[in-house]
């Protein structure tokens, strides 16, 4: 029989307890439909093309792997999916979250967000889900 050589000190917490759901659409256009424009934050051809010539500098100061990552692949089809399911959460959204918590249980009226298990507004996010 094998053993493990992690204690529990270091072993990987699998059960946070949190709960996580797949969105749904929050868009009424299909990913298809959507059009991603995909750009090079740092163009060389085109710097080059015009008689500017970087490559030398950033290549003595080793940033190749920099740019390439910079201007590395684009995930279109992730970032369609992203965009139909995205949420904008602001403090609208946590008012309506707390009501809710409110509405399922009268007797929570008049706490804070924390009281009622909730993480509390500090800022507006854009939130959604991806397979």
């Amino acid at each position: 029989m094998a053993t493990s050589s992690l204690n529990q000190e270091t072993s990987m917490k699998i059960d946070t307890g949190e709960t996580y759901q797949i969105k749904g659409r929050t868009m009424s256009l299909e990913e298809w439909e959507l059009t991603i424009q995909v750009e090079n934050p740092v163009d060389f051809k085109s710097l080059t093309h015009y008689g500017c010539e970087l490559r030398n500098y950033y290549q003595t100061q080793d940033l190749d792997d920099y740019f390439f990552m910079l201007n590395g692949p684009s995930y279109e089809n992730l970032v369609k999916h992203f965009w139909v399911r995205e949420e904008v959460f602001d403090s609208h959204a946590a008012r309506m979250e707390e009501h809710e918590k409110v509405l399922i249980d009268p007797t929570l009226g008049g706490k804070t967000s924390e009281e009622l298990g909730l993480k509390p507004f500090t800022c507006t996010e854009i939130k959604s889900s991806v397979m």
